[in-house]
């Protein structure tokens, strides 16, 4: 807080260059946005078009981990005047200031930060921020949305095949001799003949389908038809 006090007195009214004067400007804003994140009386606010740009972290997991830091601990590295901000697809122009500090938590582990904020109607408002930390929680939130979604197209997967195989042996009792695939994917180097539709399968024609498959052979859904394949 010290810190931010005495680069505001002496980049605040005194200050001749704009870019100074923004930088000031930026830091003083930043400085309240930090005391807020250990206020519980005042929950600190963020600019709301970051938010929307940058919906991956809302505005509560940015102040929780920015309350992870000891405040005494922040060295800024370097603040600078930003005419834009974002990846080309993210991009906005405006008014920002780019703020990096060097700090630590209070394990004493060092930290980096990062904070952007955003100046409108003559107001700087925090528009992004990150930390190592808070990096790692998006990282695994990321990473188990992933896995999820691909166990989600998994089960989908597996119900289609399920649904196709009982009408299969609906029409054809006898072909409960040929068992569906189990995590298997079709591939060339996999598949025995060409796709099946359903209507034309038959036990003779998959008894004559299984007969070249030395170890293993199962049927899996590709689209709508189904592939015999020797896994």
């Amino acid at each position: 807080m010290y810190l931010f006090l005495f680069l505001v007195l002496i980049l605040g009214p005194g200050c001749t260059d704009p870019k100074e004067q923004t930088v000031s400007d930026a830091l003083g804003a930043l400085s309240q946005w930090f005391e807020d994140t250990r206020d519980d009386a005042r929950p600190p606010q963020c600019h709301a078009f970051g938010l929307v740009k940058f919906p991956d972290a809302s505005c509560e997991d940015m102040a929780a981990h920015a309350a992870m830091i000891v405040p005494a601990s922040r060295v800024i590295e370097r603040a600078t005047p930003l005419k834009c901000f974002g990846p080309a697809e993210k991009e906005v122009c405006g008014e920002f200031v780019e703020v990096e500090f060097l700090s630590a938590d209070r394990s004493q582990r060092s930290i980096r930060e990062l904070a952007v904020l955003r100046r409108d109607n003559g107001k700087f408002r925090l528009y992004w921020y990150r930390s190592d930390s808070l990096y790692t929680e998006l990282t695994k939130r990321a990473e188990q949305a992933q896995s999820s979604t691909e166990v989600g197209q998994l089960e989908a997967k597996q119900e289609r095949l399920e649904a196709a195989y009982n009408a299969l042996i609906g029409r054809d009792p006898t072909l409960y001799a040929f068992v569906p695939c189990i995590d298997e994917t079709a591939s060339s180097s996999k598949m025995v003949g060409g796709l099946l539709d359903p209507d034309e399968i038959s036990f003779a024609l998959l008894t004559e389908r299984a007969q070249r498959c030395p170890d293993r052979f199962c049927l899996t859904l590709v689209g709508t038809r189904l592939a015999a394949l020797c896994p």
